[in-house]
């Protein structure tokens, strides 16, 4: 029996149920039985109830917990394994000023404490000029291998399409000249059309400091 025709008996099941036990009441009680139900029925708690279970159903129905596709009911299986652990630990990199400079003329923020670094020397507390956020952001693709289709961990998908980001914190300013990598953990797996949606938690940590650059939640879609 399919997940429809159960909720359909039940559904049937119930509704005799209900006709049978007003039967047996006192008929003086039917009366209230059918007000009380009316009411509990039109209450807006009550609804709201009732409409998170259909939603519940729906989202089960339309979000299957196993892959058609063979290649991504492997790969969701290994990276369920592995939820929370570390996967991947990049290469370090050096962030230098030009790097810092380039993207301060793309995005037109050329504030003095990212690309003056004699002033940043003199007046910043902290004596030399510091990484954007966003352009920490910009480069976990790089700091993640996800740029290299060799070398990804998603390499069997044939297409890995980019969704956005849940949160974003800089915890500690990166600066120039510092040297930086990423680290990435599985946060969550859900299956959807075609493939699988993969919550990562990406930390940027700077050589030699405690806290890190960034950390980031992203949302990636594999398409199969």
């Amino acid at each position: 029996m399919n997940v429809i025709d159960l909720i359909k008996e039940k559904k049937e099941r119930l509704t005799k149920n209900q006709a049978e036990f007003r039967d047996l009441i006192a008929p003086q009680w039917r009366d209230y039985w059918n007000e009380l139900w009316q009411s509990a029925r039109n209450h807006s708690w009550v609804n709201w109830v009732l409409d998170q279970d259909r939603k519940a159903i729906g989202s089960d129905l339309n979000n299957p917990s196993v892959c058609d596709d063979q290649r991504a009911e492997a790969m969701r299986q290994r990276l369920v394994a592995q939820l929370g652990e570390v996967i991947f630990t990049g290469a370090w990199m050096t962030l230098d000023q030009d790097r810092i400079n380039a993207f301060a003329e793309v995005t037109e923020d050329r504030q003095w404490i990212h690309t003056d670094p004699e002033r940043a020397r003199r007046e910043s507390p902290f004596k030399a000029t510091i990484a954007h956020g966003f352009l920490t952001l910009s480069l976990i693709p790089k700091l993640t291998q996800a740029v290299d289709e060799q070398d990804s961990i998603y390499n069997d998908a044939r297409m890995v399409v980019n969704l956005g980001l849940n949160k974003v914190r800089f915890p500690y300013p990166l600066k120039a000249g510092s040297r930086i990598r990423a680290t990435k953990k599985i946060v969550a797996v859900e299956v959807v059309s075609r493939g699988l949606e993969i919550t990562e938690e990406i930390t940027v940590e700077i050589d030699n400091t405690r806290r890190p650059a960034c950390v980031a939640e992203t949302v990636m879609r594999l398409v199969y």
